[in-house]
C-alpha cells in the first residue's frame, strides 16, 4: 500500500473515531471523549497534522457540551494521561 493509500485509510479511521468521540460526548460524557480526543491528538500531531487538526476540532466541539454525569466523568483519567 502506497502513502496515498495509508493516508486515504487513516483519514477514515479518523473519521469513525472523531464520530464515536461526539456520540459519547452528546450522550452526556464529554470530558471521557475529550480525554480520548486528546490522546489521539497527541498521537497524531507531528506525523499527521491535518488528521491532528481535525481531532482539534472536535475538542472544541466537546467543551461546550454539557457534562450530564453529575459533574464527574463515568470514565476516571487514564495511566497515559499522567505522563
Amino acid at each position: 500500500m502506497g502513502v496515498e493509500g495509508r493516508d486515504d485509510t487513516l483519514g477514515t479511521t479518523v473519521g469513525f473515531l472523531l464520530r464515536a468521540l461526539r456520540a459519547v460526548g452528546e450522550l452526556g460524557d464529554p470530558d471521557a471523549a475529550n480525554r480520548l480526543a486528546a490522546q489521539a491528538w497527541l498521537a497524531l500531531r507531528d506525523d499527521h497534522p491535518q488528521q491532528a487538526k481535525r481531532l482539534n476540532g472536535v475538542m472544541h466541539h466537546l467543551s461546550r457540551l454539557p457534562q450530564v454525569t453529575g459533574g464527574e466523568s463515568r470514565n476516571p483519567p487514564t495511566d497515559q494521561e499522567d505522563r
